[in-house]
């Protein structure tokens, strides 16, 4: 427990926000810890699930991302195809 405490303590905290959608709420936190700078993503929805990104990767993932909501978006408004 002792060792939880001391983790806990030393990560810094540089900014929040999170999101309601539908039955889910998503945090996005940009922490540092011993190993460094990161952006973690967690869903909560009756479970918990989380991402972790290192800082240094958050540009390629920022883009990749991109990409895919761009391809997402495009179903918005499209028929099913079931």
């Amino acid at each position: 427990m002792e060792r939880e405490e001391r983790t806990e303590r030393s990560e810094k905290e540089h900014a929040s926000k999170h999101v309601d959608i539908e039955s889910k709420r998503f945090f996005f936190d940009v922490k540092e810890n011993h190993k460094g700078k990161y952006l973690r993503i967690t869903e909560l929805s009756g479970g918990r699930s989380c991402i972790v990104i290192p800082l240094g990767g958050i540009t390629l993932f920022k883009e990749r991302l991109g990409e895919i909501i761009e391809e997402a978006e495009k179903l918005i408004d499209a028929p099913s195809s079931f």
